[in-house]
């Protein structure tokens, strides 16, 4: 894989994408990567929202089922998605946008997730 970029430089250029957004959650929820296309498509700065619980991108009426899905994942084996999936959101200034999303764990050795990566994009 000559052609791919050294793993140190992976990090920033997931933070500068602008055309896909790019989320971590920890464990308890808690955004820990929000990269700036994450801030075109939701609105809200990586500053404003570090350590803040992801269902801000949640709307309200689908917020129990987020959570009891991230609540099965984590501490389980879970391998995630199994492609992409339609997914409503909620920006900032509260308008809803339809995008697609692409989840996978952040795993430790034993393959248990610790995390979960999302990955939206508008739909195509």
């Amino acid at each position: 894989m000559s052609n791919s970029p050294p793993f140190d430089a992976l990090t920033p250029a997931l933070a500068a994408n602008r055309h896909s957004a790019v989320i971590y959650a920890d464990s308890e929820g808690r955004i820990g990567f929000w990269n700036a296309g994450a801030e075109v498509l939701f609105g809200h700065s990586a500053a404003d929202v570090a350590g803040q619980r992801v269902d801000l991108v949640v709307p309200g009426e689908h917020r129990d089922k987020h959570w009891a899905g991230f609540g099965r994942a984590i501490g389980s084996p879970w391998r995630g998605s199994e492609g992409w999936g339609p997914v409503e959101a909620v920006r900032k200034d509260g308008r809803r946008v339809e995008l697609e999303v692409f989840l996978t764990p952040v795993q430790e050795r034993d393959e248990i997730a610790v995390g979960v990566l999302a990955i939206f994009r508008p739909p195509r």
